[in-house]
């Protein structure tokens, strides 16, 4: 299955203002144009009634193990978001359609212009009793932009005004002095004129930045309460979302509970909202199976089984996602990028072509993920805008594979593949990994007779070691935070971007990304997204495999479940607040 294509996108308000000439004022109940999800409710729950819901309104389910943080500004893993999605809100957010919503800005102004956004808060507070203030989302990006955070998904602050002053500081050896980020901090475009009102002014018409701003990053944040010790251990955690953190035993269970100032429509059923961090997905398959979880992600072994069992198949979902599995060749050895070191034979683009020629991923699809998913030749993904169905410059080939292979050894000055030794190959264990590594790591070995070394570590650990740039090849995914292209170039694949785990880095690509993101016209817009792709996937900075399906089991009696393209751990995450158990 896949996604139906995307009209423009809900931050086309933004468009519209720049073309029409006029000032825009905007407080709809959603977005004009839609996005694309998939609602669905468990495989055979009816609607839900008080008559029948269950008097245990407990739902059990797994973060896929333990979250590296919960600190807003700072996350960056699917683990940490899932959780994020139930403790945090920000200005606007999304319905079941992924159109923008009102969050906690009742309504926004946007300038004829399109470069000044202007929100209105509602009357909302925190769960600790605060008032939620303009002043909050003011420290919040400011906090998110500022180098001494070091922030990951600092990058997608790039269209404010003076942010890319500040991020040009990242990474600045030696740092710039707490002065000179001061300075720079107190001209970056956003301003609370009074404790209802956030002005964002942009430094270019960027005509996704309204839906960026769904992110959990740009959350509010008390300053007290993030400076405070602890800040995000259980019982100390300030939630602007409909949960609040109510206990945590790391690398254990992680247990919500519902915010008693929540201040949206929909108040949570549940009343209690439990996460288990085992990072074992056969053991999470097994207490499904035991009644101990109401919802899986089903593990790839076992998904012929499950779905040929009587009980367990009509459980089971299917759900396209907005999300690619791909391996990154690391170690370019820029030195302007976060992290230099002597370069690798991956830096060779030859070697680059030979490996990616070399995999057959219908069969790694076929062999490691039970043939679930649709095989990926680019970067972004089914339903987007900018998605290239036909673009494939390296396909399946042997004998060309070998060539390649034979041009990078005489430009490494090597005879044999083997003459490299063993290249670091990374990945997070306990996450079904190990077969997908195993399969690209034998292609290789029989296509050239190079060797790896198979590394896997915690996934805390693994992230800083990947971004670190201390393998050569490395497992990774991405799942789309926003549904625009912009999300899925910009940030992963610029020079020196905070999730640019490849430390690519191409002008030309960059440029392009920068001038699409201020063209107004869409079809001009997608155009220009597509030459940077057709750069990026000429220049093999990454090996990608697989656009995904998730397949999961979801118990009958869970219901209020609308699953969407932009899920990762759990169907309908963007909505726990949603969700019900029933009489069972």
């Amino acid at each position: 299955m896949q996604k139906r294509l995307f009209g423009i996108l809900a931050s086309v308000a933004i468009i519209v203002a720049a073309c029409g000439g006029a000032s825009a004022t905007s407080a709809p109940p959603a977005s004009t144009e839609p996005g694309a999800s998939t609602p669905v409710e468990s495989a055979s729950a009816p609607a839900a009634s008080e008559s029948n819901l269950a008097a245990d309104q407990t739902l059990n389910v797994t973060a896929q193990g333990e979250p590296p943080t919960l600190d807003p500004n700072k996350a960056q893993d699917s683990n940490s978001i899932t959780i994020l999605r139930g403790l945090v809100r920000g200005l606007v957010y999304f319905d079941k359609d992924l159109k923008i919503v009102p969050g906690l800005a009742s309504s926004w102004d946007i300038s004829a212009d399109a470069k000044t956004l202007t929100f209105h808060l509602r009357d909302a507070k925190y769960s600790n009793g605060d008032p939620i203030v303009a002043g909050d989302f003011v420290y919040s990006i400011k906090r998110l932009v500022d180098p001494r955070t070091a922030a990951p998904y600092s990058y997608v602050t790039s269209e404010i005004d003076g942010a890319p002053d500040l991020l040009a500081m990242a990474g600045q050896d030696p740092a710039p002095s707490d002065a000179t980020v001061q300075a720079a901090l107190d001209k970056l475009g956003v301003s609370a004129p009074d404790d209802k009102t956030v002005v964002i002014k942009l430094n270019t018409p960027a005509s996704y930045f309204l839906t960026a701003l769904t992110l959990w990053v740009f959350v509010p944040i008390q300053e007290k309460w993030i400076t405070s010790p602890n800040a995000t251990e259980a019982g100390n955690y300030v939630s602007s979302g409909p949960f609040v953190l109510d206990s945590w035993q790391h690398n254990t269970e992680l247990t919500l509970k519902p915010n008693p100032n929540w201040w949206g429509d929909v108040k949570p059923t549940l009343t209690t909202l439990n996460f288990f961090l085992r990072n074992d997905p056969t053991a999470d398959q097994a207490a499904f199976e035991a009644g101990e979880l109401d919802m899986v992600q089903t593990p790839s072994p076992d998904i012929q089984r499950v779905m040929a069992d009587p009980v367990l198949g009509p459980q089971v979902q299917q759900i396209p996602q907005f999300a690619i599995t791909y391996y990154g060749f690391n170690n370019f050895g820029d030195p302007k990028l976060k992290s230099y070191k002597t370069p690798g034979p991956t830096a060779n683009k030859d070697f680059r072509i030979a490996l990616t020629q070399a995999i057959d991923k219908q069969a790694f699809i076929d062999a490691t993920f039970a043939g679930v998913g649709q095989v990926a030749n680019s970067f972004v993904m089914p339903g987007i805008p900018g998605y290239q169905p036909d673009l494939n410059p390296y396909p399946y080939n042997l004998d060309a594979a070998k060539a390649s292979m034979a041009k990078a050894l005489a430009a490494l000055g090597k005879t044999s593949a083997a003459d490299l030794g063993k290249l670091k190959f990374g990945f997070n264990t306990g996450a079904g990994h190990e077969p997908r590594v195993a399969f690209l790591a034998e292609a290789w070995r029989q296509a050239f007779g190079l060797e790896t070394e198979q590394i896997g570590s915690d996934f805390s650990v693994f992230l800083t070691q990947r971004t670190a740039g201390q393998y050569d090849i490395a497992r990774d995914g991405w799942g789309a935070d926003y549904p625009h292209a912009n999300n899925q170039l910009n940030g992963l694949f610029t020079c020196g971007g905070g999730n640019n785990d490849v430390q690519y880095c191409n002008k030309d690509f960059d440029a392009l990304i920068k001038q699409a993101a201020a063209e107004p016209d869409q079809d001009k817009q997608v155009a220009l997204y597509n030459q940077a792709q057709t750069i990026l996937m000429n220049d093999a900075a990454l090996l990608p495999l697989r656009f995904g399906t998730t397949t999961y089991e979801i118990a009958p009696y869970v219901s209020g479940i609308t699953a969407t393209g932009s899920d990762s751990v759990s169907p309908g995450e963007l909505f726990w607040e949603t969700m019900q158990i029933l009489q069972h």
